[in-house]
Parts: C-alpha cells; structure tokens; sequence
C-alpha cells in the first residue's frame, strides 16, 4: 500500500474524482503539468516546448525553468531502475511534476531509491542549503574544474546548479516502502525575483507535492494539465502522451484512437472555454484504469447560456438521436463558438457513454466535466 503522509488544502475525498474537484483541488495553483509514465530522453524536449507555449510565466524566467526541467527529467532517466522497482514487489509510478504557485514554481520528481543510499543523497542536498550564492558558485566551478566531490558534501554538477538556477537549495523527503527500499520526492523550488533571502519551509514544503502524487496514483492518472489551453499548448501535450504509448509498446489502434480522442477533447477545452485572465483556463488528465484501458477528463467554464444548448447538444448524442435546433437554442452574442464541435467524433471514438456535468459557478458561469473512456 502507498502510504498516505499529507493533503491538499480543502481537497475533497472521493473514491472518484471528477475534473471539477481536481480543478478544485488545485485551485492555488495557475499551471500545474504531471505526467507518470515511462521515462525516456525524447520526452524533455517536449516537455520544454509545454513550458514555452504556457502562459504561468513571464519569457525572461522560461530559459531558466527549460533547464530545470531537462535536469529534474534527466535526474528521473539516469536513476531509474527496473531491476529496484521489481524487488519491491509492485509497480510504483515515477512522476514529474511541474507547478506554479503564488509566483514560485516547483519542479517535483520521484525514484525509488535504496535505503543505503538515502545518506549519501540527505548530505549532499543539505550540504548545499548552508551555502550563500557566492559558495554556490564557487562550488560548481571547483567540481567543473576537478571533476571531484566527494569533499565537499558529495553533490554533483546538476545539483549545485539546479541549486543555483532556483536560488535556494532543492527540498526532499523519503517514504518508506519496504524491502529497503524508499520513495524519493525531490523538489526544484524556482524563487521570483523580487523574492526575500530566506524562504519560509511551508513555501518550499513537498507536502502538497506528496498529497498530489498520492491521489493521481489512485485514480491511476497518467498525465495532468491545469492552466491556459492554447492551441501552442495542444499539441505538445498530444505529442507527450503518444510518445509515452510508444514507449510502452501500446497497440498501434489503440493509440491511433486514444490519440484521436485527447486531441478532439483538448480541441473542445480551446473552442468552448470561456476567456478569464488572458487565456482559456480548464484541466485535463488521462487515468490507465486498465492495461490499454483509458479514460480522458477535461473540465472548463463556459457561460450559461451555452452550457444550456451544449447540454443538449450532449443529450441528443447520448441517446442516438439526430441533432435538432430548438427555439431556445439560440445563441447570444457573448457566445462566440457553437457548442457540439467535435462532440460527435468524441462520442464515436469513445467505448461507452460520455459522463458529462455542469456545476454552477455564480450567476453566469458554469464549469463543464466530461469524461470518456476508450
């Protein structure tokens, strides 16, 4: 069993979430990109191509963060090992984890590691958090220069730079497993600019990256995102997840139709969205409920009077029914897309009924779950 060592602030427990409760659960957040998958050095620079097209960031901190990500992923690739996750005796996702919070932004990953090797790792990342900027640097270049570091704390040249990079040392927690073996939550803080010298820890606290990975491994979420779907933001994500069916060697038709069915839903998530904040804000995730078994969520707000005709819109398509314009489908002229694009090809790639909600959100608003399975 996962153990269970933190929550979310104001998460609500269910045996199954819907996307308007994971869009809930990470409401503190303005980007939040997870994947657990298989792990391979072509997914970095897709990863990095979702960071640039992303909105969460101002351009002159994207450079910084592209590095990051390429080290914490490379960090996940060069320290995975098979033979340590089979000795534990069951499957326990990796995760990359990438979030924005109040203008600071965490980079989280996860490896099994032994515990023999929890020591070495603890002194090498607090070794770095009693040194100031200047020692930082200082340290990278005698390590750069010696090709040495066992003498001064045992941390490598992508540790001291991530350190370096972020501006504060990386923060870590290990969770027992058994068989000597612990989970090891690794997490890139990224301070803004205007930030102070020391960091307060509950700002730089893996507690909601833990309760995060807990819940995502038990729905069996594969790939998360919260934030602006721009149509620049589409097709990385489409990219990412059919490089991770690749890798796993899915059916060539399954991933021709699950492919299909994410690009047609996300396509839904930028046409219907409703423009807030400089963007079309709406999470998606996909969740592996079974070997070549999927389920793709996405979830948005759209204005009222539109959730009212894509309503029916939907239930005409549940039912078989031909679509039919009633006198009151009628669209105001806030409503800039007509709803029910793309709906019907998502409904015939799907392999059971679409799972569909709207929650009310004030007197205009409404947020728009849909579910698929394939």
């Amino acid at each position: 069993m996962i153990p269970k060592t933190a929550t979310l602030e104001k998460a609500v427990v269910e045996q199954e979430l819907s996307a308007y409760n994971v869009y809930k659960m990470l409401a503190k957040d303005s980007f939040v990109l997870l994947y657990m998958g298989v792990f391979d050095d072509q997914l970095t620079s897709i990863l990095m191509d979702i960071n640039d097209a992303s909105k969460f960031e101002i351009k002159s901190s994207r450079k910084k963060i592209s590095f990051l990500i390429a080290e914490c992923f490379q960090n996940i690739v060069r320290h995975s090992d098979e033979e340590d996750k089979a000795a534990i005796g069951f499957k326990l996702p990796e995760m990359f984890l990438l979030r924005n919070r109040r203008s600071m932004h965490h980079l989280v990953t996860t490896n099994i590691v032994k515990n023999q090797d929890k020591e070495k790792l603890t002194k090498s990342i607090d070794h770095l958090k009693t040194l100031t900027k200047a020692e930082l640097k200082a340290l990278y270049l005698e390590v750069f220069t010696n090709e040495s570091h066992s003498e001064k704390g045992g941390a490598g040249l992508g540790l001291i730079e991530m350190a370096r990079k972020s501006g504060t040392a990386p923060t870590y927690k290990f969770e027992a497993l058994g068989n000597n073996f612990s989970n090891f939550f690794f997490q890139v803080n990224v301070l803004p600019q205007d930030a102070p010298e020391v960091v307060s820890e509950k700002e730089t606290s893996l507690d909601p990256a833990v309760a995060i990975y807990d819940r995502m491994t038990e729905q069996k979420i594969v790939l998360l995102q919260k934030g602006d779907f721009s149509k620049e933001a589409i097709m990385p994500l489409i990219q990412l997840f059919e490089n991770n069916l690749a890798l796993k060697a899915e059916d060539a038709e399954i991933i021709r139709k699950v492919i299909t069915l994410l690009m047609e839903m996300l396509e839904n998530i930028h046409d219907h969205a409703k423009e807030m904040h400089g963007g079309r804000e709406g999470i998606f995730y996909v969740a592996e409920k079974a070997p070549g078994k999927y389920e793709v969520n996405t979830g948005n707000f759209i204005p009222v009077t539109q959730s009212i005709l894509l309503k029916e819109r939907l239930d005409l398509l549940s039912s078989g029914k031909k679509s039919k314009r009633t006198k009151t489908s009628k669209l105001s002229d806030g409503d800039k897309y007509p709803p029910g694009v793309g709906l019907a090809e998502i409904c015939k790639n799907s392999s059971g009924k679409l799972i569909y909600e709207f929650r009310p959100i004030g007197h205009s608003l409404s947020f728009f779950s849909l579910k698929v399975s394939l």
